[in-house]
């Protein structure tokens, strides 16, 4: 009698353990929102070499010691438009792409009518976007409007150079001969006099190089050329860049600005993106040690972009303190 008891009573408090194991178990199934597990991040870096590439090679490096768990993919492609169309195709969590592009994206214009997913701003790539033209100091040219016939490096297609040269050129009715190197091949090409000039977004560590042999001079603006470029691109601003700073030797010059930025995908979980960003801001020492123009990296600079910011840089934000514009907060 006694053992019928105590299967009973047994019975009685399996079943109870049952009840409440069932219960926590549809507790977290129906009040916890299940998120995502991101294992595998890839880059879309741009031009191999370029600012975009080497950012890039530097944000992995924090992200890789911060980030467990987690796997990173460096991806060199044909530039900031490249990354754009590949990203709105659903290849690449992260990647450096131009505001313009990455406004298009957002609003489905063009050729990015049915893209996998939008894309939103983390990170402003620095330096700033300068788009300048680079030709040896004792050549004759000396203005954009000489480069009327020249050979001229525009980069590779696809890149935020191509794109930004065509147009530019355009405006102004200038018939360049274009080429199509990558920055190494264009340095080279420049020194040997196998092309006249090359154009660049960005301070590639080849023309770095290239200024200690050889002196190298910036094409510079005219009022009147800023005005038309204006008129037809006016999401670009203008300024006299000291680019000494950049390349040893060389002088101020008054050139286009455009922003890049590096973009997440917008299905990324808001949890991710945030750890990633604050990752970056917690290790800036770290950062700059591999890439110097992280120097000037704050929170605030992103707030000048035009791109809304990802929720999880708005989460990151709002915990600093630093108030979005509205704008800039990305519409459920």
């Amino acid at each position: 009698m006694s053992s019928v008891k105590s299967r009973g009573k047994y019975i009685i408090v399996l079943a109870a353990v049952i009840i409440v194991i069932a219960g926590i178990a549809a507790y977290y199934m129906t009040s916890t929102p299940t998120t995502p597990q991101i294992s595998h991040v890839r880059f879309m870096a741009g031009v191999s070499g370029g600012g975009g590439y080497q950012f890039g090679t530097a944000l992995i490096k924090i992200w890789q010691g911060r980030m467990p768990g987690v796997t990173y993919t460096l991806e060199a492609t044909q530039g900031f438009i490249d990354n754009a169309k590949k990203m709105c195709g659903g290849v690449g969590e992260f990647g450096v792409v131009s505001a313009g592009e990455a406004l298009k994206i957002l609003r489905g214009e063009g050729s990015y009518k049915d893209c996998a997913s939008k894309v939103y701003a983390i990170l402003p790539l620095l330096p700033l976007t300068y788009f300048h033209v680079l030709v040896p100091a004792d050549s004759p040219i000396n203005s954009l409007s000489d480069l009327n016939g020249k050979r001229v490096n525009i980069l590779t297609r696809g890149s935020l150079t191509e794109q930004l040269a065509t147009q530019i050129f355009s405006i102004l009715n200038i018939n360049i001969v274009p080429a199509y190197l990558t920055h190494t091949d264009a340095a080279i090409a420049l020194s040997k006099g196998e092309i006249e000039a090359a154009a660049t977004t960005t301070f590639a560590s080849q023309y770095k190089e290239l200024a200690l042999s050889r002196k190298l001079k910036v094409l510079s603006l005219t009022s009147e050329e800023v005005s038309k470029i204006k008129s037809a691109l006016p999401h670009l601003s203008f300024e006299t860049f000291n680019f000494s700073t950049q390349y040893e030797g060389t002088n101020p010059a008054l050139v286009p600005v455009d922003w890049t930025l590096v973009v997440a995908r917008s299905d990324l979980p808001e949890s991710f993106v945030y750890n990633s960003v604050k990752a970056i801001y917690d290790n800036i020492g770290s950062l700059v040690e591999s890439y110097p123009a992280a120097k000037d990296l704050k929170p605030e600079l992103l707030l000048k972009a035009p791109l809304p910011l990802h929720s999880g840089v708005v989460r990151y934000y709002n915990e600093r303190g630093i108030k979005v514009p509205d704008e800039l907060i990305p519409k459920r």
